[in-house]
């Protein structure tokens, strides 16, 4: 079954057939209606995708247009980063596994390699980074906000000569809504701050990154850091984000370019009361960048930001406006 939202189903389906999304979405509801409502938006879709003579398998796809839980999907794209190969212990056998970033003018996804021939090519140089592939009957496997494209024994990859222009050099983290997020999901959400803890602040040294008291005994410094944790919620749900130091600095608006300039925007940051962190913060949208993790302590969802960026009030307006 493919996982994915009513919205990309409608976009992706509409561009195969030619038809307008106004069309595919008159043929979905026509179909919900004669099976009395029985079937959902998104089965309902698929049938109808179907009925056009639309398989996503054997059709040569853009990276931005896989979703999760497709079967045999054929890409092609540039490998703009290799990483190395791993081994692993399974019923007590060594096995091996390889990755790699594949990028088209669309977007960029992980290939992942499990096939000994497959990543024999990897081993020999003929399969590396900066080379374009075609690979044909993948799966895409994860979630809507972390896609990766798995190989099996059945899939084929191979040197291609198509040359690829104006490819991603950086992977687009998707904006998505708490509700939807899942473990390990890199993903941007918007949302507002509706609850702020007390901060906690701490020093580490910066040559052997231990923490310490006051200054490190061995090299006599220290770096002051900060973890600041809130709740935040979009209207779908909400979810703890936690923000070390970089991440809570943009919450102010702080520049700092180096550690040393942190650490001092820390130690100003430290004069404030928590009264006063929140009456800045409560109530404001920001976006929100980084990577869920399962709480395993508590069993709930976590977000820790990596980047925090303030929703400008005028960008927020004109997207009301084309609403």
């Amino acid at each position: 079954m493919i996982k994915a939202s009513y919205e990309e189903l409608l976009e992706r389906i509409a561009k195969l057939s030619g038809l307008s999304k106004e069309e595919v979405e008159k043929r979905v509801e026509a179909k919900r209606a004669r099976l009395s409502g029985l079937i959902s938006k998104e089965g309902a879709i698929q049938v109808v995708a179907a009925e056009l003579g639309i398989k996503f398998e054997n059709i040569k796809l853009k990276i931005a247009d896989l979703l999760a839980g497709m079967k045999r999907v054929n890409v092609i794209g540039k490998i703009i980063k290799m990483f190395p190969i791993k081994q692993f212990e399974r019923n007590g056998k060594t096995h091996k596994i390889v990755s790699f970033l594949l990028a088209d003018d669309s977007d960029i996804i992980r290939v992942v390699l499990w096939d000994t021939n497959h990543i024999a090519l990897v081993e020999n140089g003929k399969i590396k980074e900066g080379v374009t592939v075609e690979i044909t009957n993948a799966n895409v496997r994860g979630s809507e906000t972390t896609k990766e494209l798995h190989l099996t024994s059945y899939s084929n990859i191979e040197l291609s000569n198509v040359v690829l222009e104006n490819v991603k050099e950086k992977q687009e983290v998707k904006q998505t809504q708490i509700a939807k997020l899942n473990a390990n999901d890199r993903a941007k959400i918007r949302a507002v701050v509706v609850h702020v803890f007390d901060p906690f602040y701490f020093s580490i040294c910066p040559e052997c990154k231990k923490r310490v008291d006051s200054v490190c005994d061995v090299h006599n410094a220290a770096l002051h850091r900060v973890l600041l944790s809130l709740i935040v919620d979009d209207g779908t749900a909400n979810i703890r984000v936690l923000c070390f130091t970089r991440p809570t600095l943009e919450l102010f608006n702080i520049n700092a370019d180096t550690p040393e300039q942190e650490s001092k925007q820390v130690m100003a940051l430290r004069n404030k009361t928590t009264d006063e962190i929140k009456a800045e913060l409560l109530g404001k949208e920001f976006i929100f960048e980084g990577r869920v993790r399962k709480n395993t302590q508590l069993n709930v969802l976590e977000f820790v930001a990596n980047k925090i960026t303030a929703v400008d009030p005028s960008q927020l307006v004109e997207e009301l406006a084309k609403m």
